[in-house]
């Protein structure tokens, strides 16, 4: 049996291993590829992430005299995206008379609309759920105020659609006192 010595060679082997640098190696690999997943996977999301629990529609309504006003705070509201609560809200103006308006609101029956533009504010006092003193984000041809009033939750108001109507209401505020703004003029 001259089989020769049998761990010898001829060259020298000193270094690590293979697979003492591979697996380390991979590990960072695999690591790297999950995180650039998720970093990637939420950008893809970020429009859609906000509105998990779908679409709210957001009824708003405006006097025929306050149409313009409204028009524009709606559509502004629109380009915004609004998400509330995991909500994409959408809003939908309806033009109603001031005078029917007030009448539904004090029948107090479901379904009325959570923001609402009348022409004049000398009938928003005592309806359940209005502030008592709402902003004028606007004026009618003939001079009277325009004020938002957003309905707080009620039995006529659902939750969701009174913290759209708040978020409403803060986005067509927001600018007030700017330079440059519309200034409620319509």
């Amino acid at each position: 049996m001259t089989e020769g010595p049998r761990h010898a060679s001829a060259r020298r082997s000193r270094g690590v291993a293979t697979w003492v640098w591979a697996v380390p190696v991979a590990v960072v690999v695999i690591i790297a590829v999950f995180i650039g997943w998720l970093a990637l996977s939420r950008d893809d999301d970020s429009d859609a992430s906000g509105c998990i629990a779908g679409d709210l529609g957001l009824l708003v309504w405006a006097d025929p005299a306050a149409e313009d006003t409204a028009r524009s705070l709606v559509d502004a509201y629109a380009a915004a995206d609004p998400v509330v609560r995991d909500f994409c809200v959408r809003p939908r103006l309806e033009i109603k008379d001031t005078a029917a308006a007030v009448d539904e609101y004090r029948s107090a029956m479901p379904g009325v609309a959570p923001v609402w533009l009348p022409a004049g504010s000398e009938l928003t006092a005592g309806l359940a759920g209005a502030p008592e003193d709402p902003p004028v984000v606007g004026t009618t041809a003939e001079g009277l105020p325009v004020p938002l009033v957003a309905f707080g939750s009620s039995p006529m108001v659902q939750e969701d659609q009174a913290r759209a109507a708040a978020d409403f209401l803060r986005t067509a505020t927001a600018g007030e006192g700017d330079s440059g703004e519309d200034g409620g003029e319509n």
